[in-house]
């Protein structure tokens, strides 16, 4: 089961890997499917249509594994938002997105 997804350059995607999202052209249309198995042919055809980056799918991730990237993510909120505490706008996009990756560490 396909739970989780991250950004790899198209360098670093090797034949084998599941793409997590619909790869989509410039118009919208579906070049590939989410769920897709890449393969050397795909790669290369990629990189010839200057595709720069894929979602790749990750399956499930070690609790520990999903502890140190939460903390990673948690740290990363806290870079961002490190001038707060925020009010009006900023402060409920702040509340939102720290919400959102709790919920999703669950």
């Amino acid at each position: 089961m396909i739970n989780r997804h991250r950004y790899l350059p198209l360098s670093k995607v090797t034949p084998g890997m599941t793409l997590a999202d619909d790869l989509l052209d410039k118009q919208g249309h579906v070049l590939l499917p989410a769920g897709v198995t890449l393969t050397a042919g795909m790669l290369k055809s990629l990189a010839q249509h200057s595709v720069q980056q894929l979602s790749i799918a990750q399956e499930g991730m070690s609790e520990q594994e999903q502890t140190v990237d939460y903390q990673k993510k948690l740290d990363r909120l806290a870079i961002l938002f490190r001038q707060g505490p925020y009010e009006g706008p900023t402060g409920t996009l702040q509340e939102y997105i720290y919400n959102y990756r709790r919920a999703e560490a669950e």
